[in-house]
């Protein structure tokens, strides 16, 4: 699952159980924050898609740490995304909240929140990423925002993923919602996500494994909904899958509906393990 869907960490093992081999609560910001205006979530239920303008909203770092100290027996299977505007909100949370989780999510790339955009300045990314990286203990990952397929764009936010990987962190969430305006939204913007996205995050994934050759790991998130999904992305070089808004319109059967088809395919491909999935998914019933 990924972040977003428990923004204050209070449900981690009722979906875990659901059949999802981690989740990734938040994102958890210093201080708590009352997001945007309503309006913020629209569904457009004819795509399967959501528009969302959240912005963070969140009770805060400390009900977060309370909360993770309480589910320590689900804490190998648990990443927390924190975030913030300025670099020592985000050492704080990486500072209470690295030790009751098995990884740490970076989010500098949410379209729906004001001021991170700050951190896509290459030099200004390399700072924090590399205070991070001396000051972690378990795997940083670095969400990043997306790319458009017009090159200048795409050159200059691939600059991030290289930034991102040379400065020291261990793998990239590929990627955030796709930015979007409507006036639907109060604030007349926000972040598309779900299953418009998926042929965009399989050519991303393709873009930075090219990028990284196997430098750092590769989380894949946007428009996935079936095991076949799954597999394709694996297949171009994701280490691991999110998902969340296929959640939303499929239901909470979906997790483990997806691990039993990928289990068919892979017994279809004559393979034991998700390590050695290459190729397009095998035609299965």
């Amino acid at each position: 699952m990924a972040a977003g869907f428990d923004k204050d960490c209070k449900v981690l093992g009722s979906v875990l159980s659901l059949g999802f081999g981690f989740v990734t609560g938040g994102t958890v910001t210093l201080a708590s924050r009352p997001g945007n205006p309503k309006p913020r979530v629209i569904r457009l239920i004819d795509k399967k898609a959501v528009m969302n303008s959240m912005g963070f909203p969140g009770q805060g770092l400390e009900p977060a740490v309370k909360r993770l100290s309480k589910s320590h027996k689900h804490k190998r299977r648990v990443l927390v995304s924190i975030s913030g505007t300025i670099e020592d909100e985000i050492f704080e949370c990486l500072r209470q909240t690295q030790s009751l989780v098995s990884g740490l999510e970076l989010n500098i790339s949410s379209p729906n929140t004001a001021g991170l955009r700050i951190f896509h300045e290459p030099a200004r990314l390399r700072g924090l990423i590399e205070g991070l990286a001396a000051e972690k203990t378990v795997p940083l990952f670095v969400k990043l925002p997306p790319w458009p397929r017009d090159e200048d764009t795409r050159r200059e936010l691939l600059k991030l993923a290289d930034t991102a990987v040379d400065a020291g962190v261990d793998g990239l969430v590929i990627a955030n919602t796709h930015p979007i305006e409507s006036s639907c939204l109060k604030v007349g913007r926000g972040g598309l996500s779900g299953a418009p996205l998926f042929e965009h995050t399989e050519l991303m994934i393709a873009d930075v494994q090219a990028r990284v050759q196997g430098q750092a790991s590769i989380i894949a998130c946007g428009g996935v909904s079936t095991a076949e999904h799954v597999w394709k992305l694996l297949a171009t070089g994701a280490s691991a899958v999110q998902l969340y808004t296929s959640f939303i319109y499929e239901g909470p059967g979906l997790p483990a509906r997806i691990n039993k088809r990928l289990v068919k395919l892979m017994s279809a491909a004559g393979i034991s393990s998700v390590e050695d999935i290459s190729g397009p998914p095998p035609p299965v019933k």
